[in-house]
């Protein structure tokens, strides 16, 4: 059965049906068929309710002291990570070695850099030491990005805090920015 057949039986049908029953008759057939399957898709929704609530009500029939032994046991394996924590960052005697790693990687990016600022901050409760490094560098936008990705996955305990870049001139293509790197280092232990 080709289209043009089909299209020519679907209006039949169409107007027989309306000569039939008519206009408003037609519309009541339509709100029938409609309430039809939305009772249909009802029925559906409250089965998965009720499968919900039978899932429910088998969790919380489980014995609480199961329940509470899996919260002591999840809440030791927290502390222990906690304090194994400070153990997976370097040393501070690994600093130069850093420094010198984000310095050879704004070479390697042939980037122009200006003097550096650096600032040691230490939390007596803390258990970490964080080493903050403000580098000025000059150069297009993509090798300072590029930079900063190389820094970013050589030196693993290293964060970007912060970066404010400046267009000198509007027609240029050479951007002054000022990176701020924070290394986290491992505090000594007393």
């Amino acid at each position: 059965m080709n289209g043009a057949r089909m299209k020519d039986r679907l209006l039949t049908w169409r107007f027989e049906l309306r000569r039939t029953l008519g206009l408003p008759g037609l519309l009541g057939a339509l709100l029938l068929g409609a309430a039809a399957v939305v009772a249909v898709a009802a029925m559906r929704v409250d089965a998965n309710v009720d499968s919900h609530e039978l899932r429910d009500s088998e969790r919380l029939a489980q014995p609480a002291r199961a329940r509470h032994a899996d919260a002591e046991r999840a809440a030791v394996v927290d502390a222990i990570s906690l304090h194994a924590l400070p153990e997976l960052f370097p040393g501070f005697a690994q600093s130069a070695d850093d420094i010198a790693t984000i310095l050879a990687q704004a070479h390697d990016s042939n980037l122009t850099l200006g003097s550096a600022e650096y600032l040691v901050t230490n939390d007596s409760s803390a258990h970490f030491v964080r080493y903050q490094m403000l580098l000025p560098v000059k150069d297009q936008y993509g090798a300072i990005r590029r930079f900063l990705a190389s820094v970013l996955n050589n030196v693993p305990n290293a964060a970007l805090r912060e970066i404010h870049v400046e267009r000198p001139a509007v027609d240029g293509n050479v951007l002054d920015a000022r990176v701020r790197f924070e290394l986290v280092y491992r505090a000594a232990q007393p």
